[in-house]
């Protein structure tokens, strides 16, 4: 019997190394769809340690602080507690006051603001029709009738809104159930984040136990794997913290350029759209687009024109230039170091797999934990390190 020749042992090798790689590639697709399944399952309990464990990362320093003046740990996290305490109760004071004074002057000037946006249209509708009826837009046809393409083109987008309109009121009927169960299920959710203050006091009252003793509570033995693993998670914990604490500061700089900004233009409910920036701004980027579109909608039904909601959009597009350019490199730096449109692409694609908010909120800490495990281990590798695992 003839043995292999060298090229059928390379060859048979070569195959059994990629059937090796997609064998480990298939058990992590599968074993990060049954993990995707658990938080699934397990997101009334997964979203309030999330948040508790955020709000941990940016309010230990005031802990820290109070404790370096000799307040017990305990006591600097119940005076830290009774703080925010007083800031969101003065806040909800400050808020439904304003809302509900916001929400008369609506009211009041619904009508105005209808009569303002209805005048907009007509005016915008008559333009494009002056416009589409210039001689350079007239299409004639073999026929001897004229074609007005304006027309034509207005009757048929009236004509797909109203079957759009009828197609999706026959679905909402049809899927009221299935709506009543998701009403229930963010019910839920909400009552779940009760548990939220319960679970930050821990974080922050054992904080500095848990980040002294976390690492024997591995179910390792004393190993250079271990070394790793424990170098590992707290090069990743580094850019956790990094983030939101750096995030948080720069959300609300820009919560103050935009509402500043917008109160200077004269808009209504300029303070409040201006503290959502500053709250949703730890969603990079989505936070500020969804803080735009109430500003613009607001700012075309109290001006009625087109030049107060382009001069809200320009507010916007600078405060989101001046964030990217100036104010996060000088305070997050190069800490986390992603480019936009991977932060951008991480936004979207983590609100897929986590859903929602969860996944908005950490996505820019996970695609940065990835980003640290690629570049430990693949990208830029310390040649020292080889043979230490």
């Amino acid at each position: 019997m003839v043995p292999p020749s060298r090229f059928q042992w390379k060859t048979w090798w070569l195959a059994l190394t990629v059937l090796a790689i997609a064998t480990i590639l298939w058990g992590i697709v599968k074993a990060g769809g049954y993990v995707m399944l658990a938080i699934g399952f397990l997101k009334p309990v997964v979203i309030p340690l999330a948040v508790a464990g955020i709000l941990s990362y940016l309010l230990d320093p005031v802990v820290s602080w109070l404790t370096r003046r000799r307040f017990p740990r305990v006591w600097a996290v119940i005076t830290v507690f009774v703080t925010a305490l007083v800031l969101i109760t003065s806040l909800v004071l400050w808020v439904v006051p304003a809302i509900h004074h916001q929400s008369d002057n609506f009211r009041e000037n619904l009508p105005t603001y209808t009569k303002s946006v209805q005048k907009l249209m007509q005016t915008t509708i008559d333009r494009a029709r002056h416009f589409a009826e210039l001689p350079m837009f007239k299409q004639k046809p073999s026929g001897a009738q004229q074609v007005d393409p304006f027309n034509a083109a207005v009757s048929e987008g009236v004509n797909k809104g109203v079957a759009w309109l009828q197609d999706a009121s026959g679905k909402l009927l049809s899927n009221s159930g299935a709506l009543v169960e998701k009403g229930i299920g963010v019910l839920g959710l909400l009552l779940s984040l009760v548990l939220v203050p319960i679970f930050l006091f821990f974080f922050l009252n054992d904080g500095p136990q848990i980040a002294a003793k976390w690492s024997n509570y591995l179910p390792l033995r004393a190993s250079p794997l271990k070394s790793e693993l424990v170098s590992l998670i707290s090069e990743i914990n580094a850019y956790l913290i990094s983030f939101f604490r750096g995030q948080l500061l720069v959300s609300l700089i820009d919560g103050v350029i935009i509402g500043t900004s917008l109160l200077v233009l004269g808009l209504d409910f300029a303070a409040l759209i201006g503290l959502m920036v500053g709250i949703l701004g730890l969603i990079p980027y989505a936070g500020m687009l969804i803080s735009w579109v109430p500003a613009v909608l607001i700012a075309t039904a109290q001006f009625g024109d087109w030049i107060h909601p382009l001069a809200v959009t320009v507010i916007f597009i600078v405060g989101n230039q001046l964030d990217g350019l100036v104010i996060a490199p000088k305070i997050v730096g190069e800490s986390v170091g992603l480019h936009p449109l991977t932060v951008i692409i991480s936004v979207l694609a983590w609100s897929i797999v986590l859903g929602g908010l969860l996944g908005a909120l950490l996505a820019v800490p996970l695609t940065a934990t990835l980003k640290v495990l690629l570049k430990r281990y693949f990208w830029d590798r310390d040649p020292s390190a080889t043979g230490k695992m």
